[in-house]
């Protein structure tokens, strides 16, 4: 089995920090994921890891952005 992917970067800041996000977006063959675009941000010190679903690449860095700063000003 075949699945193509393609790739979209952003470079995104929060905070301080500056964070590079990683988009795909299926192409064809099959996959289980609930959008075309989707986002995986890895755990942080609480141990929890996020994958992030959307119908567009900017919507889902978008959406990865706003949690990594909701993540950040809880941790604050």
């Amino acid at each position: 089995m075949l699945t193509l992917l393609k790739e979209h970067r952003y470079r995104v800041q929060i905070g301080a920090e500056a964070r590079t996000l990683l988009v795909e977006e299926h192409i064809s063959g099959m996959t289980g994921w609930a959008g075309k675009f989707r986002t995986m941000i890895p755990s942080d010190s609480t141990g929890e890891s996020r994958t992030i679903y959307g119908s567009s690449d900017q919507e889902v860095a978008y959406l990865a952005a706003e949690y990594l700063n909701l993540r950040r000003r809880d941790a604050a």
